[in-house]
């Protein structure tokens, strides 16, 4: 089930840089809500694919990753001929939080026995 869950993840992580770096769509929607909720729901999918491809990294440090990639992602936006925005960044981080902070109220409510069973894994 690792395995599994390792190349989900590599998949949507490959996937979701893709589509951030790849072509321009030929509307450009970098203004429109659409377009925020697509950077904060990509950037949740990224944190959970760099949680499950890194387990043993610390969730902060994979926190940390998913923000630098984000800022790494809009700086080539810019040098590609894409819209680098400050707000997507904003996007971005409050993505990777809500992420974060589901998968702390998920661990809180997990019972005891279960997670002490899961880290032996």
């Amino acid at each position: 089930m690792r395995l599994f869950l390792r190349l989900v993840g590599a998949a949507v992580l490959t996937v979701m840089l893709v589509l951030m770096l790849g072509p321009a769509p030929q509307a450009q929607t970098s203004g429109l809500i659409w377009d925020k909720a697509a950077h904060f729901v990509g950037f949740g999918l990224i944190l959970w694919s760099l949680a499950v491809m890194m387990r043993r990294l610390p969730r902060l440090w994979t926190v940390v990753a998913a923000i630098a990639i984000g800022g790494a992602v809009e700086l080539i936006q810019g040098q590609i001929g894409r819209d680098a925005s400050w707000w997507d960044f904003v996007a971005d981080i409050l993505g990777i939080a809500a992420a974060w902070a589901a998968w702390v109220v998920w661990r809180r409510f997990q019972p005891r026995r279960e997670r002490q069973t899961s880290n032996t894994r």
